[in-house]
């Protein structure tokens, strides 16, 4: 597995583990994303991406779940090969 930065890079067809929440990101965003589901070992991938590029629709526990970049790039992935 390739180590990324944060979900931000991922692209369309990429399949990737979640390795954690950066430790940056704290408070109201960080349980925010751990109740959506975006927790350790959770597989996860682009499903859409939107005119503007901002929104992202991911899947992850066979649910979508659309998040802003900014918040995609609290959460750390790592990319499977």
């Amino acid at each position: 597995m390739k180590l990324l930065q944060h979900l931000g890079l991922l692209s369309k067809g990429q399949i990737a583990i979640i390795v954690g929440i950066s430790p940056n990101c704290n408070g109201e965003i960080r349980q925010r994303l751990l109740d959506l589901g975006f927790v350790k070992g959770a597989e996860i991938s682009i499903h859409n991406i939107s005119p503007l590029n901002n929104p992202i629709a991911y899947s992850i526990h066979d649910t979508l779940i659309s998040l802003r970049k900014e918040d995609a790039m609290n959460v750390l992935v790592e990319i499977k090969e």
